[in-house]
């Protein structure tokens, strides 16, 4: 299944150290599975989300029109078997919780004026990744040295299939994200997390 290819996608990408550590993964999905994706994500661009992101978590895809629980659950399952490669294996002493899950959700995230501002993950995440789904043309991850906006070093360009992937470190991954002013902006999250509250895949 999926899992497997998402797993060696990113184990086998360079870590990119400007401003800070992280992986831009292409082709991270296999071509038929992401394709489904896209497709069954359509609808989701012109998705009315009072202008405020929308989290679609894995019991609600069905709802949406989305029948792939069993991939996307196979790449977590992947993911969470794989923890100290996908961490310690490739980054310089990244958080760690040895009592984890992974939190999984489609994101969408609605067109100007919203924006999720500078900001650094909780720390309960230890490695997080963002698959860019669809449209074929948006606004990818932004970078920043800082939480100060002057201080913006590169943007991850958005690909469809693409992920892009870190290890959060407090005060130092600095990122921020939108969507373009045409459509909503559909991509797929995985998060390393520590195994305490809210609602995860595993």
């Amino acid at each position: 299944m999926s899992g497997n290819h998402f797993i060696n996608s990113v184990l086998n990408s360079p870590v990119d150290s400007t401003p800070w550590d992280h992986q831009i993964v292409h082709n991270s999905l296999p071509d038929g599975f992401f394709k489904k994706l896209q497709q069954e994500c359509d609808s989701l661009l012109t998705l009315d989300t009072q202008g405020e992101l929308y989290l679609i978590m894995p019991d609600q895809l069905k709802t949406h029109g989305i029948t792939l629980y069993d991939e996307i659950y196979d790449i977590a399952e992947h993911i969470y078997n794989n923890a100290k490669k996908l961490t310690k294996g490739l980054y310089y002493k990244p958080r760690w919780h040895t009592n984890r899950t992974v939190y999984a959700y489609i994101s969408v995230t609605p067109p100007k004026p919203y924006r999720f501002e500078i900001h650094q993950e909780k720390l309960s995440k230890f490695w997080s990744s963002v698959t860019y789904v669809c449209p074929e043309i948006n606004v990818g991850t932004k970078m920043y040295e800082t939480k100060d906006p002057k201080t913006f070093v590169k943007e991850s360009t958005w690909h469809p299939n693409s992920t892009f992937v870190f290890c959060g470190k407090k005060g130092i991954t600095w990122h921020s994200y939108e969507s373009s002013e045409t459509s909503n902006r559909i991509t797929l999250n995985f998060f390393l997390m520590d195994a305490q509250g809210g609602r995860y895949l595993i």
